[in-house]
């Protein structure tokens, strides 16, 4: 399957509730989900219940293109805070690898605007909007970790803006 049609499988028919999503997240809190373990459950959360923010969508994305062998890893930037309007909460999206060259896959905003597909993002552009991106593999030395505990603390890779 190619990198779109991935894409399209993962926002299609889905909404963004942050509502919804925050209540689902406590859960997957409190039930200390390994990192290895997330990317299949928020697949499986969005397919049946069609709703998520950009951790649900990330992680499908995610969870998808490496059931395609499709090297990629999860990328988190910091975004604003609603309330508080100061960069603090952590944005998910895909950084992948394609013929050699870093791109991203940013679901969660094609299901936020529809406004087209934000995939096949050179990862320099991103960054120039971002300016640091902490790369993750729920899959790899720390995936036994608990997601939103300990795994967090163990990018392995961080890129920034020079």
């Amino acid at each position: 399957m190619s990198i779109q049609s991935l894409y399209e499988s993962v926002v299609e028919g889905n909404r963004y509730d942050l509502i919804e999503a925050t209540q689902h997240n406590k859960e997957m809190y409190l039930a200390d989900v390994k990192a290895r373990d997330l990317p299949l459950i928020e697949a499986n959360y969005i397919s049946h219940f069609h709703v998520g923010c950009c951790l649900h969508y990330g992680m499908a994305l995610f969870y998808k293109m490496r059931m395609h062998n499709i090297p990629c890893y999860i990328a988190i930037t910091k975004e604003e805070n609603p309330e508080t309007h100061k960069k603090t909460d952590n944005h998910v999206s895909v950084c992948y690898i394609k013929k050699g060259i870093r791109y991203i896959a940013d679901p969660v905003e094609t299901v936020k605007t529809w406004l087209g597909d934000f995939y096949d993002i050179p990862i320099a552009r991103y960054l120039k909007e971002y300016k640091k991106i902490k790369l993750y593999d729920p899959y790899g030395e720390y995936g036994d970790e608990l997601f939103f505990k300990d795994f967090l603390s163990h990018p392995i890779e961080t890129i920034k803006l020079r």
